[in-house]
Formats: C-alpha cells, sequence, structure tokens
C-alpha cells in the first residue's frame, strides 16, 4: 500500500507528527520496532519514569524538614518493587492515550524493525511498505563510554536503573549532565552511597558557571561526593563489586562501587535504516536537514527530534514536529526557531531560558544581570528548602530579557513565567509593575527586579 507519509519512530516526534497528519487528512504508517516501545525512550526508559522515580525521593528527602514542623512519621523502609509497578502503570495509562489519539487520527502502525530499500520504500520484516514522503524520528540511544562497557548488570545505563530488584549500597554515576544530577538525587536520597564523576570543570555542562557550582554545593551538602575534571582510566570486576581508577588530576584514586551508571549523553539512532539506499546523507549519523527539516541530498524525506543536531529534548521535539505537520498539510508556516526551557529535575531543581552568560561573552554581547535568592523568600522556607537563586539576564539599555536561570524549588514550573515575558517581549520595567500573589515562589520575581 502507498501512504502520503511513513514515520520512522514512535517517540514523541514520531507519535506527534503521525497524529497531526492523520487528523489533517493523510495517509499515515506510523512504525517502530515493537508496541512496547510505543511513546520512545521519553515515555519508557527515559523523562516519565525518571521524574515519577524522583517525586518519591524529593518526598523522603523534605521529610526531617517536615518532622521539625510537627508531622512525625516514620520511614519504615522503601519497597521499590512499589514504585516500578506504580511507573509501569503510570507508562501503561500514557500509552494507552497515544494509542487512542493514532486511532482517532486513522493513523495504521506496523511493529518492526524498518530499513530504507530505496527512495520510496522501506522494509518491515517481510513487508515493503511505501510512500509519498518520509519522516525520520528514531530518536537516539544512550552514548557508550570509550572504556567501560555496559553488561546491565554492574555496569548499567539509566534504562536499567528502572529494571533493578533493589538499591545498591554505592554507585558511581559517570557523567553530570542532565541525566546523572537527576539519577544522583534519586539515589542519594534513598540512602545509596552515591558518587558523580564528570570529564568538564562542573556540573550540569551546558548551563552557567554559578547554576553548575550551586548544584556541586548542595550536592556535597546532601552528602553526594561530586569530583570534576575528573576521568575514568581503568576499572575492573572484583568480588561481586566494580573497582574504579579515578583520575582526578592531581592524584589517582581507586574505589569500589557496587553498580556504576553510565550518564555521558545520547547519540542519534540511526544505524541500521540504511539512509544510503534512499540518498540521505548524515553527519556523524545525524541526518543533514535544511531549515524545513528536510533531508539536504532527498526533499521527500524530514527528519525530527534527537536524529538531527537540535537539543534532544522531547518539547523541542514536539514543536519540531508541529512545524513539518504545518508544511506538509500546507497550514501557516511557524516559526523557524522558538525560544525554550531546558530543565534539570534533580534537587534542587534547575531550569534556564534563552541566552547564557557564557553564549552572551562568547559573542562579545553586553549584558547586565540581577539575582535574588530564594533563602529570602519565606515561601521557599515554607516548602523546606531555600537553597538556589533567580537570576535574570538583560540588555541594559532596552531592559530585554536576554536569558534567565533558576536554581530551586518548582524551577522546572517557574521557568515558564519567563518564557511568556520573552516571547512578549516583556522589558524588566514592564515586570515590576505586575502585583505577584504572596506567599509565593513567583513574587521572587520582583525581589530580583528591585
Amino acid at each position: 500500500m502507498m501512504y502520503d507519509v511513513v514515520v520512522l519512530g514512535a517517540g514523541p516526534a514520531g507519535y506527534e507528527i503521525a497524529t497531526l497528519l492523520g487528523e489533517g487528512g493523510k495517509s499515515v504508517c506510523l512504525i517502530d520496532k515493537d508496541e512496547e516501545s510505543l511513546g520512545g525512550t521519553c515515555l519508557n526508559w527515559g523523562c516519565i519514569p525518571a521524574k515519577n522515580f524522583l517525586e518519591s525521593a524529593i518526598y523522603l528527602k523534605k521529610a526531617s524538614y517536615f518532622k521539625e514542623c510537627g508531622v512525625d512519621f516514620e520511614f519504615n523502609g522503601f519497597d521499590l518493587q512499589k514504585l516500578k509497578n506504580n511507573t509501569c502503570q503510570l507508562i501503561c495509562d500514557t500509552k494507552s492515550g497515544i494509542f487512542k489519539k493514532l486511532q482517532k487520527a486513522k493513523v495504521e502502525i506496523k511493529y518492526g524493525f524498518a530499513s530504507f530499500i530505496d527512495e520510496k520504500r522501506v522494509l518491515v520484516g517481510n513487508e515493503e511498505i511505501s510512500g509519498e514522503e518520509f519522516i525520520i524520528a528514531t530518536g537516539s540511544k544512550h552514548r557508550e563510554h570509550p572504556l567501560l562497557k555496559i553488561d546491565g548488570d554492574k555496569i548499567i545505563s539509566s534504562k536499567e536503573v528502572f529494571t533493578l530488584d533493589k538499591l545498591p549500597s554505592s554507585i558511581l554515576i559517570v557523567g553530570g549532565g542532565a541525566i546523572g544530577c537527576e539519577f544522583a538525587t534519586f539515589f542519594n536520597c534513598f540512602g545509596v552511597k552515591t558518587h558523580i564523576v564528570e570529564f568538564t570543570s562542573k556540573l550540569l555542562p551546558i548551563e552557567d558557571d554559578d547554576v553548575g557550582k550551586t548544584i556541586k554545593r548542595e550536592f556535597e551538602r546532601d552528602g553526594i561526593r561530586v569530583d570534576v575534571k575528573a576521568n575514568i582510566v581503568d576499572y575492573k570486576i572484583k568480588d561481586d563489586k566494580v573497582e574504579v581508577k579515578i583520575d582526578l588530576g592531581k592524584k589517582e584514586e581507586i574505589l569500589e562501587f557496587d553498580k556504576v551508571l553510565i550518564s555521558i549523553g545520547r547519540v542519534p539512532n540511526t544505524k541500521g535504516l540504511n539512509l544510503e539506499k534512499a540518498n540521505i546523507n548524515v553527519n556523524k549519523d545525524f541526518v543533514e536537514v535544511d531549515t524545513n527539516l528536510q533531508s539536504l541530498s532527498n526533499k521527500k524525506v524530514y527528519a525530527i527530534g534527537d536524529v538531527i543536531q537540535s537539543p534532544a529534548l522531547a518539547h523541542v521535539a514536539y514543536y519540531e514536529a508541529k512545524r513539518v505537520a504545518h508544511k506538509l498539510l500546507n497550514l501557516e508556516a511557524l516559526p523557524l526557531t522558538a525560544i525554550f526551557p531546558s530543565v534539570t529535575f534533580c534537587s534542587p531543581q534547575v531550569a534556564s531560558i534563552g541566552q547564557s552568560e557564557n553564549s552572551l561573552k562568547e559573542q562579545d554581547i553586553k549584558f547586565k544581570t540581577k539575582k535574588v535568592f530564594f533563602k529570602s523568600s519565606a515561601k521557599s522556607k515554607i516548602k523546606g528548602d531555600d537553597s538556589g537563586f533567580i537570576k535574570i539576564i538583560y540588555n541594559e539599555s532596552t531592559q530585554a530579557i536576554l536569558g534567565v536561570s533558576i536554581v530551586g524549588n518548582e524551577a522546572t514550573e517557574l521557568i515558564h513565567q519567563f518564557l511568556i515575558a520573552i516571547n512578549a517581549k516583556l522589558t524588566l520595567d514592564d515586570l515590576s509593575k505586575m502585583i505577584f500573589a504572596h506567599p509565593t515562589l513567583s513574587e521572587s520575581v520582583l525581589e530580583a527586579l528591585s
């Protein structure tokens, strides 16, 4: 059968564009390797289960504070299996909603590994599927460490965290990016001796220096050991432990851990698609696309999500899906670029939007900053965590907001105030004239402006 559009990959980018195109009247075939994979890494082994695990961890972290407030409950142990069951139900419920949307949009779903035969056909199992146009949305997979090989037992990726039968007594997390920091929070909250090794000079390398320093300080205050500018140079499995040699710059240290979690980023999942048979060019496994997200070498093919060199975030993938859907349905074109937040759900939370201090310095753009610390916020103290700050980066002459970083309570929610403000082109003066409710975390914005 010939479809108007064939979508490879049923993660956030894939199921979103398949739904939009189906609703728009296109005949759409959505392909993924199996039913379990529908929803992609984000739903099944990433964003959703990780945040569910973290939510339980944060409640436990705040228990000691609320005990001081008179709420004295005993911690009788942690039932990992119950959390896994709850997470599984959450995934199933969400996946059911995705299925219903696809069904309503009359999207046909096929399972199996897809590979191109030529520019108009892919092979899925023994079935040839033809399309007028193709969308590559096959996502990404964890980046392999050059030394530490994942075995799914002692050395694991984030995916295996959700299949653990019990928590280890100690864990080394290799990589201090968003995923590494989130799992450091989870394990530490439940009493696991946690150690992060980061190759660069700070945690959360894409964030500003003061953000990375704050997270490092707060992690260490919580008992997490953090080593930056550090590298793993050797390891061996010894007596049911992983013995790791860490180069700390001025010295080397050998330590033992129950588990080692590799969290050093992700790479596009394009190998095995036989892209060359469809005249689709790649660069370091990323599909090369133009500003319309069309393949540079085959204009009948689009690529969205983690398979192209845009930020590997589900909300960015959703937007790219909408952009391509609007083009294929001859709707109003969406802007080429859009401002979006980056969020990390460690404790304290981290969020940022717009340009960072580092990027502005690299561009030699003059800017000023205003910063307020949550220690002056009554609501932060009420919520049991007054760490962190709001930092606003702005143009001194125009008062335009250039970027914002937030560390602290509900940072991942607060950042959206600035998403709206920047898109609405509101200045610092505009914000200063607004009335925020008291006592709230949001009112700290006004204090930052004073």
